[in-house]
This record gives C-alpha cells, sequence and structure tokens, in this order.
C-alpha cells in the first residue's frame, strides 16, 4: 500500500497541464473492439485503470503500441474471453460487453468491480442488450452474454438515480452493429458519451442525437479505423480548480473547455470565486475569493458532478457559514467525511447530505483514502492544513489522477511518495 507525506500550508500558484479524459478513454479503448483496422488514440492518460482496460485488450490478442502522445491499438487478432483477474478489478470493464457481443456474438465477463462507493448495479446494461436481442445468463459470478444477430430496438435507460453513463456506452458499441434503428432513451448526456459518439462517427457509425438524452443509432455492417483524440478531463480540472481557493492561489487550466464545467463554474459564482474563461483555458483566481456558503445537490450531467463532491466538501470547510452538499447519484459516497473530521473539520451527515460548518482550521494527520475520488480529497485537505499529513491507500488515487504528485510539486506543494 503506498502512501504520501504532504507538509500544508504552503502558497500554491502557477499552471496546470490537464490530461486526457479517463471517464472517455476507457469505453473508447473498449470500443476498439468493434473493428479490424488500426485506431489510434491521442491524449490517453497513463493511469492504473487505463494500463488495466489495456491489459485486457493485449490478452484478448490485441496489438498495441505507443509512441510519445499516440497510442495504437489494433484487434485484428481477437481470440478468447477477457482476464477475469483484470475485469474484476475496474468495475469501467462492463463497457467490454456491448463491443465483444457486436462484434463476435458472444461475452463472458465476472461481474465488475471498483471503488467501495456504494451499489451501482448493471441490470441497466443487461435490459438494454436484452432489449438489442441478447440472451442473458449469470453463472458463478460470471455474465454470460450471446446473440445471434443484434437487432434495432427503442429502449429507456433510466434508473433510481437517473441515467447510466457506462450503460449508455455499452449500449451505443452494441447498437452501432445491430440490424435496424435504435432509440436510446434517457441516455446520459455526458461529455464522455459524447466523446464516445464522436469516435464513433469517425469509425463510420450512424448516430444522431449526441448531447441529448435521445440518441437515435442506425445500425452499419462494419466500422473502420480512426484516429481520435480525448476530450480533456473535467474531473480532474474540477479538482484542481478546486484546490486554488482553498490554498488562495491563482491557477491556469489548460487545455480545458468551459463548456463542460458549467455546473463548477455556476458553484464558484455563488461562492465568490472569481474565474476567467478562454477558448482553451479556465483561470481560477483563488488569491482574489472569500468564501461564502453554499447548497449543492449532485446529479448527473449537466449537473455538479458526483465526482467532485468530496473535493466540494473540502472547499466548504473554508466556507463562511453553513454549507450543505447533498449526494443524490450514489448516495453511500461520504466515506472521506470521517478522516476530515480527524483533521478538524466539523461535519455532521444527516441521510444523504453533508452539513457543513466553516471555516475551520485543518491540522495534518495520519489519514486513509478509501476510493478514488475521496482520496484525492485528501490530498487536498492536507495540503492546506497546518503541519504535516500522511495520506495512506493512495494507490486508489493513482488509478483516476495522471503525475498528481508532480503536478502539484510544480504548484509549489511539498508532497513526497513513500512506501
Amino acid at each position: 500500500m503506498s502512501s504520501v507525506r504532504i507538509v500544508g500550508g504552503r502558497p500554491l500558484s502557477g499552471e496546470v497541464a490537464v490530461g486526457g479524459a479517463k471517464n472517455g478513454g476507457l469505453p473508447i479503448l473498449a470500443a476498439t473492439l468493434l473493428t479490424d483496422d488500426p485506431v489510434a488514440i491521442d491524449n490517453l492518460p497513463q493511469l492504473e485503470d487505463i494500463r488495466t482496460m489495456v491489459t485486457i485488450l493485449r490478452g484478448l490478442g490485441g496489438e498495441i503500441s505507443q509512441r510519445e502522445d499516440i497510442t495504437q491499438i489494433c484487434m485484428k487478432g481477437f481470440s478468447g474471453d477477457p482476464d477475469g483477474e483484470a475485469v474484476s478489478r475496474m468495475r469501467a470493464s462492463v463497457c467490454l460487453l456491448g463491443p465483444l457481443v457486436a462484434r463476435h456474438g458472444r461475452a463472458v465477463l465476472p461481474l465488475p468491480g471498483g471503488c467501495a462507493i456504494g451499489p451501482r448495479p448493471i441490470d441497466l446494461h443487461l435490459y438494454g442488450l436484452q432489449k438489442l436481442g441478447c440472451e442473458i445468463a449469470l453463472r458463478n459470478g460470471l455474465i454470460h452474454v450471446s446473440a445471434k444477430r443484434l437487432r434495432g430496438t427503442r429502449l429507456f435507460l433510466g434508473g433510481r438515480h437517473g441515467s447510466t453513463v457506462t450503460g449508455t456506452a455499452n449500449i451505443l458499441c452494441a447498437a452501432v452493429l445491430a440490424k435496424g434503428t435504435t432509440e436510446i432513451q434517457c441516455a446520459a448526456c455526458e461529455p464522455e458519451v459524447a466523446d464516445l459518439c464522436h469516435f464513433l462517427q469517425k469509425m463510420g457509425a450512424k448516430i444522431s442525437g449526441i448531447g441529448s438524452p435521445i440518441l437515435t443509432v442506425e445500425g452499419v455492417d462494419g466500422l473502420h479505423g480512426t484516429r481520435h483524440r480525448l476530450i480533456p478531463d473535467r474531473i480532474q480540472l474540477g479538482t484542481f480548480a478546486l484546490l486554488a481557493p482553498l490554498a488562495r492561489g491563482d491557477f491556469l487550466l489548460s487545455p480545458a473547455d468551459p463548456s463542460h464545467c458549467g455546473a463548477l463554474l455556476e458553484a464558484f459564482d455563488r461562492m465568490a470565486v472569481p474565474t476567467e474563461l478562454g477558448p482553451n483555458f479556465i483561470r481560477v483566481l483563488g488569491s482574489r475569493c472569500h468564501l461564502g456558503p453554499m447548497d449543492l445537490t449532485t446529479l448527473p450531467y449537466p449537473g455538479f458532478p458526483t465526482d467532485l463532491q468530496a473535493a466540494m466538501c473540502v472547499l466548504m470547510t473554508q466556507a463562511e457559514g453553513i454549507s450543505i452538499i447533498t449526494e443524490r447519484v450514489y448516495p453511500h459516497r461520504f466515506a472521506h467525511l470521517g478522516e476530515l473530521e480527524r483533521m478538524g473539520a466539523a461535519i455532521a451527515l444527516e441521510g444523504q447530505s453533508a452539513i457543513v460548518k466553516g471555516p475551520s482550521g485543518l491540522r495534518g494527520a495520519s489519514i486513509a483514502a478509501a476510493d478514488l475520488r475521496g482520496g484525492a480529497c485528501l490530498y487536498l485537505a492536507a495540503l492546506i492544513a497546518e503541519g504535516e499529513s500522511t495520506v495512506r491507500n493512495v494507490q486508489y488515487v493513482d488509478r483516476g489522477y495522471e503525475n498528481f504528485e508532480e503536478k502539484l510539486r510544480r504548484l509549489g506543494a511539498q508532497i513526497e511518495r513513500i512506501g
């Protein structure tokens, strides 16, 4: 298990290079199974989850190489089933179901793993595949999906907490090679889903309604190779953006697409955090802010991202007055609150809402990450705390933040990996 040692209270400022979107790269990697032709992906982040997906594709016979910022993938030699151990440690591996059954008529996967942030069932994935003509069986912890011929249909992908991002990706990848037209209602609208649609279009897919909750897919007989550049990671960007007012520093974040960050920018406006926007950057002027309280709810895009809920909790500890953040996507995603309380935060959990009283003077402590985004929030808390902190279990953070510690050092942080 890895840990980091952080000395808090140092002034932070400077530029942050935002990497490619992890949550977009994983389904796009899975979608390379849809063609025998070579595919090139620019700006693929070097993360633990990405490496796991690459390992799975190599195990299926894929030829994968990297040169500078370009990853070349050719799945012409596909054979066998995905490696169960690799699949079981990453939830996003469920994105393989749609491409596998569309291209090869069958898929066998263990139930996927991932961070412990509450129930994340895949029933909507399986429902959508059944509507497309798949036969599904669950035996001994394995999902068996098969189809002689996928057929276009109309289906509704809404669940208790809204649309499903990975479910939408799975159904898209299956529908592009199905016979006839598929209409996906209550499709996820996240930028990463739109990026997958654009990638599939470059491969020859026919998709309309991109960015809306209704996607229409006209099936085609086959797809070809292409080259595609991933969009910037809006969650990585948001994490650094939230650090700027915490550290009272000015950060320039680039590349960035401000249109993907509307809910965060609105929250900054309401909390009196100044920002400057450009076509390819966001500047957060943390040195000029006076943080006011906030009442916020996480929702599917374009709502405030659940993946930034933990980092926003840290910012709320420094705001004047009572702030409330309600979690509507993953209601059990509050493991970080106990660690923040160990550092001196005044937080009460009431149902699905964290009630935060600020400002609190945070103190260095020995704390432990329980999941990816909660782990990142502990870095932020340690960076502004008085004294030294040790953050344990940071292998979770490695799954989603490329060169996180190096980027923090470039801003002026005193941080060291130990173990």
